[in-house]
């Protein structure tokens, strides 16, 4: 009887190991199985964090690429604002002998301008045109004096070291149509240095960054233009300083 009871425990005790055994091994199972799940997790979590980034950088493109387009819109609002005012103050200067707007304002085209015409109280003394880099240019030279505001500014990308801007009262000079709807003459002075003198070599400690405003007189103007190119600059000599701004 005594070893009746023994048998019973001993066979208890190997039933008890055997399913602790069983336990532990399927326990390991879901632990590896666990672990696999968490690596396809991980995986999934950098793709979609790539995929945040994408959108995130494309977003930042599209918003840097709107906000350009729409600052050059109003840009060309503002431009157009400007040149629609351009026209309406054409129709405050009178008319009169019959003169035409262009004359009036002293506009020109350059494929018709002619020999001896008068614009602005200038004459044409000479008319060219000529192909340059496959593109036609064209040369037209005046003789006579002419006042105009404006502001000096060193343009050190050119042969003469400083140019002439016209912003206002562009009639006071020949130009053509295209200079009249940018609302800008240009032009380089030739005779730097009697400039330079006329200003009491105020210029010498002149920022190139700088412009210097003022009235003066200038003669002999030569209006030049090569599409597309900055090949010789329309220029003008220097006369004579009337007032500076």
């Amino acid at each position: 009887m005594k070893y009746f009871y023994m048998n019973i425990i001993l066979l208890i005790w190997i039933a008890s190991g055997c399913s602790n055994d069983g336990a532990e091994e399927e326990l390991k199972k879901e632990i590896e199985q666990l672990k696999q799940e968490n690596a396809s997790l991980s995986v999934v979590k950098e793709e979609l964090e790539l995929d945040l980034k994408i959108a995130n950088a494309e977003l930042s493109r599209k918003n840097d690429q709107l906000t350009s387009e729409i600052t050059s819109l109003q840009m060309d609002l503002e431009m157009h604002k400007e040149l629609i005012n351009r026209y309406v103050k054409v129709f405050e200067f009178p008319l009169s002998n019959n003169r035409t707007i262009a004359d009036t304002l002293s506009i020109f085209s350059p494929n018709q301008v002619k020999t001896d015409s008068e614009i602005a109280g200038q004459i044409v003394s000479e008319t060219k045109k000529e192909d340059v880099n496959d593109t036609t240019g064209y040369f037209i030279k005046f003789t006579g004096e002419f006042k105009v505001r404006g502001s000096i500014i060193h343009d050190t990308g050119s042969e003469n070291e400083y140019s002439f801007i016209v912003k206002e009262n562009l009639e006071t000079m020949p130009h053509t149509l295209e200079q009249f709807e940018k609302g800008t003459i240009y032009f380089d002075i030739v005779n730097d240095e009697d400039l330079r003198k006329a200003l009491d070599n105020k210029l010498d400690e002149f920022p190139e960054e700088d412009q210097l405003d003022i009235v003066a007189v200038f003669k002999n103007y030569s209006y030049n233009e090569v599409p597309e190119t900055d090949f010789l600059p329309s220029h003008a000599e220097f006369v004579r300083v009337v007032s500076e701004n």
